[in-house]
């Protein structure tokens, strides 16, 4: 097929946009007729210089509109009836179903960094599939009927042992309530816990999904300043000594990657005590650690019964389980689980079952050994092309734990422009703008490490210097 001519692109537009508007002006003005076949997206992406991401969009874009249709077997095709004539005559086109978020989540994160991708790879899929076939033949008409509010039994306790042999957390079963994950905990939590009028700490820059589930309940959101050594206390009491409750991820930070210090634990301990505010604890990516000696959990710090720890399964395991967990105090236990009836009832139950046979058996022991040396391996490997690929451009500080770290940005760039540049390229750099409420001097991007080999990390810090080089001391 001969190659699509396309007019000249204008200052500051971006590729997918300049595709758009010349293969729409194309349509309009006959330059493609009706029925005229284009070109494949490979092929179109490679006779102008553009990734084959960029025109997939386009061509998605174009068939929502109608511009487009696509079949099977004869490729994409510019519409017999354009967008225009719809709507003036004939019956209404049939609507759309929207994109259902998530759906295209395997593709997004399976292409560097995406920072919250472990290595899936590496999961012993056959292990886990020997066990759910072993616990499916001993299932009991009882565990088919319903389940526990609380959670699996058997998995709470699991969870318990675990806790307190590697995270120093206190607690027995009876304090577990299982999950969907954190997300799903920090909505009861915020429904519980805060509404209209109250004020809640929430780490700046932080999780976004805290931010949103506070908000949604009603409370007022305070942003606290983050440093290296973790939530800025003092600023915290600045801004709103009587909060209702904090949210802090204090083994391994979701914004920077830092780990809250000693002395920050402590003061934000006898704050909470002081005034009876509840310190929600999100233990993010602390299992992963490659340095220094282990840091407790908060929660086995605390004397007073004011903190809240949260966890998840599913990036120790795999995403798709849904399942983590949440260590209440024992005041909160009866009305959280009043909550939790309210909103999905009970954890379902079986998969449950599995995952306490695993825990049992010392399979997530040996699982959580055996990606703790290979994360290890892939950071050293990233901050190692880091120093060779992108001095000049960003800095990869030293870190302690996760499954990212955080590129800081040293040639000018924004936040938005890193991220806009490396997605140009189909490399996915999580821009630290996305995380912050009120602050405007962060510049940086997290680069998950996890879920890549050394290969692919290699091909992704190259992909960021080609995008980034053009910013170089701007």
């Amino acid at each position: 097929m001969p190659e699509l001519p396309l007019g000249p692109r204008r200052p500051e537009e971006s590729l997918q946009d300049w595709l758009y508007r010349e293969l729409r002006q194309a349509i309009l003005d006959g330059r493609l007729g009706r029925g005229r076949k284009l070109p494949a997206t490979r092929d179109l992406a490679r006779q102008h210089g553009l990734s084959r991401g960029t025109v997939v969009a386009v061509f998605e874009q174009m068939r929502a509109e109608g511009y487009l249709i696509s079949r099977v077997g004869s490729g994409t095709r510019v519409s017999e009836r354009l967008p225009d004539e719809r709507l003036s005559s004939g019956p209404a086109a049939p609507i759309e179903a929207p994109p259902v978020p998530g759906l295209d989540l395997a593709e997004k994160t399976s292409r560097p960094f995406h920072p919250n991708r472990p290595a899936l790879a590496q999961f012993p899929v056959e292990t886990w599939a020997r066990i759910a076939s072993r616990r499916l033949r001993r299932v009991t008409p009882g565990m088919l009927a319903g389940g526990d509010p609380q959670g699996y039994p058997a998995l709470r306790q699991a969870v318990a042992e675990y806790l307190g042999a590697s995270r120093g957390v206190r607690c027995v079963a009876e304090q577990v309530v299982v999950t969907s994950g954190v997300q799903q905990s920090l909505d009861l939590l915020a429904r519980l816990l805060t509404g209209p009028g109250s004020r809640v700490w929430v780490e700046d820059p932080g999780y976004f999904g805290a931010t949103d589930a506070f908000r949604h309940a009603g409370a007022e959101i305070v942003g606290v300043p983050v440093d290296e050594s973790g939530l800025q206390v003092d600023e915290g009491l600045r801004l709103a000594p009587n909060a209702a409750a904090a949210y802090v991820t204090p083994g391994h930070h979701f914004g920077l990657g830092v780990t809250m210090s000693a002395a920050r634990r402590i003061q934000l301990l006898g704050w909470a005590r002081q005034t009876d505010a509840w310190v929600i604890e999100d233990d993010y990516d602390s299992e992963f650690r490659f340095s220094g000696r282990p840091v407790p959990a908060l929660q086995g710090l605390d004397t007073a019964g004011r903190v809240i720890h949260l966890g998840t399964f599913n990036k120790t395991l795999f995403p798709a389980l849904r399942l983590g967990y949440i260590v209440l105090p024992e005041a909160l236990l009866e009305p959280f689980l009043r909550r939790r009836y309210e909103l999905d009832r009970y954890p379902p139950t079986i998969p449950q079952a599995i995952l306490a046979e695993f825990l049992a058996e010392g399979h997530f022991g040996r699982h959580l050994r055996r990606m703790r040396e290979l994360y290890a391996e892939r950071l050293e490997a990233l901050q190692d092309d880091a120093r060779r690929f992108l001095a000049g451009l960003a800095e990869i500080p030293a870190i302690q734990a996760g499954l990212f770290t955080t590129a800081r940005l040293v040639n000018g760039m924004s936040s938005e422009e890193a991220e806009r540049l490396a997605a140009e390229r189909e490399i996915t750099a999580f821009g630290l703008h996305r995380c912050c409420l009120r602050r405007t001097d962060i510049r940086g991007v997290q680069l998950g490490f996890a879920g890549y080999t050394r290969t692919e990390i290699r091909a992704g810090v190259l992909g960021l210097a080609a995008a980034w080089e053009r910013r170089r001391g701007v």
